[in-house]
């Protein structure tokens, strides 16, 4: 009985720990697709270094996709501020309203660029 216990905690901590290791301390996303990119760490140096606020909901995590596949949650403002970051809760919207999501690249240098369409005459 007591060896059925221990097996089944040991179990439940290796279920848990991908989750946790994913949501690591200071962390601002989290990349949950690698698309066609076989090293992710250029797209990691790059948000790190990002200011992604302009894409970031107040209480909901948000989704970007790069060109090549990659995909990136953003986590909330309320995480963020729940983990120790010093942001103001009011600058972050609840919902982007009539929002055309841009088509994010990385750039030279490791720059995250982003791509959004021109509408009107002068296209």
């Amino acid at each position: 009985m007591k060896a059925t216990r221990s097996f089944a905690l040991i179990i439940l901590f290796f279920l848990a720990l991908p989750a946790k290791s994913q949501e690591q301390a200071n962390q601002t996303y989290r990349i949950i697709d690698n698309g066609t990119v076989q090293n992710v760490q250029p797209y990691i140096d790059a948000l790190n270094s990002a200011n992604m606020k302009y894409h970031r909901l107040k209480n909901t995590r948000f989704i970007i996709t790069f060109s090549t596949g990659v995909k990136v949650e953003l986590f909330s403002a309320a995480e963020l501020i729940a983990a120790g970051r010093n942001i103001n809760l009011a600058d972050y919207p609840e919902t982007f309203i009539n929002r055309v999501e841009p088509i994010f690249s990385l750039g030279p240098n490791n720059i995250i660029m982003e791509q959004r369409p021109v509408y009107g005459k002068y296209h």
